[in-house]
């Protein structure tokens, strides 16, 4: 069994290919495994092969899969040939994101890829329990010594704090989030706060999806795209879902002047709170990610045991040296690399 860094990753084994949140999907592969429904871990084209794979995902992943890309796939929970089987279990990243837990027949390895991931649990969110295995795939995207954030928990009480009191003072408040993720996170854990709800409409539209996938989520209304129209009463504050975006944003700019909107954004990136603010032009900040900072991703290795790992996404050079200081047998996985076998 061999790993390639092509087509994001992909196993080749003697007479078969799994391909792992593949850009293309190759007709030839004998099965795919995608771990969520991002865009960046999502085939790059909406265009329908002539033969699809059999997609190992959760249920969740294959329908939004079908809103995003507009053709379906076989969703299987798990597959199996005579040269490997793959499982999933939770990966705790976004509602329907999984890890793909994959056992090669022939050496009796298990290889772990772990796509975007967190171990925290947050809100309805399980967070991921790392698995024993010989090889390691991780994400690292906060792979860096410097992106240890706070406690979840912590960052979404001092969040409703912060919400409420702005509510109180009868100012509408902006809750910034990606549609797919952090977006329905927040009305979880925030919608209560306010009857008054507005989504824009990318979010609005997952809220819908997830309600019919049986997430329970605070019902709101669909931000009308025309501005104009746009007419909130003055002395009842609401709350906005609004996609996470830059400074100046003609929606939130408008809205902002007119009724004093306040703006809050939620990201890993608000660990640097001045300069995050700054580009989104908001009011108030907190650290919330939907990935494991650089802390838990060194509790997954060493829960995890690997012989090999390789780090993938966002700071995986800077993880696989630290890694690598540790005692680990670390390599970053750069696209373009013809195998993987050939650091061992």
């Amino acid at each position: 069994m061999n790993i390639f860094c092509k087509n994001r990753v992909y196993l080749k084994f003697t007479k078969s290919e799994l391909l792992l949140d593949p850009k293309i999907v190759d007709p030839t592969a004998n099965c795919m495994f995608i771990s969520h429904g991002h865009t960046d871990h999502l085939p790059n084209s909406r265009k329908r092969p002539t033969i699809i794979p059999p997609a190992v995902c959760s249920i969740a992943t294959a329908r939004i899969f079908l809103e995003r890309k507009g053709y379906s796939i076989s969703q299987h929970d798990s597959w199996e040939n005579d040269e490997f089987s793959i499982t999933t279990v939770p990966g705790g990243h976004t509602f329907d994101s999984t890890v793909a837990v994959i056992n090669a027949k022939d050496s009796g390895q298990k290889i772990v890829y772990t796509g975007d991931i967190n171990i925290e649990d947050r809100g309805y969110l399980k967070g991921y329990k790392p698995q024993k295995c010989n090889i390691l795939i991780l994400e690292a995207t906060w792979g860096n010594r410097d992106y240890k954030f706070p406690a979840f928990e912590k960052q979404i009480s001092q969040a409703r704090e912060y919400v409420q009191n702005e509510l109180a003072k009868g100012y509408p408040v902006a809750l910034l989030g990606y549609p797919l993720g952090k977006s329905q996170l927040l009305n979880y854990c925030l919608g209560d706060l306010c009857d008054s709800r507005v989504s824009s409409n990318s979010i609005w539209k997952m809220e819908q999806l997830h309600r019919e996938l049986g997430l329970n989520l605070y019902e709101t209304n669909q931000l009308p795209k025309n501005l104009h129209s746009i007419s909130f009463d003055k002395t009842n504050p609401w709350i906005l879902f609004y996609n996470h975006t830059r400074a100046r944003d003609p929606v939130l700019s408008s809205l902002k002047k007119k009724y004093n909107l306040k703006i809050v954004g939620f990201s890993g990136w608000a660990k640097d709170e001045t300069s995050y603010k700054y580009r989104l032009g908001a009011d108030a900040a907190f650290t919330i990610s939907d990935h494991s900072d650089y802390g838990s991703l060194l509790e997954i290795v060493k829960q995890s045991q690997p012989e090999k790992i390789f780090t993938i996404f966002g700071n995986a050079a800077d993880l696989a040296r630290d890694l690598q200081k540790e005692g680990f047998n670390a390599v970053p996985l750069r696209e373009g690399q013809s195998t993987l076998e050939s650091f061992f």
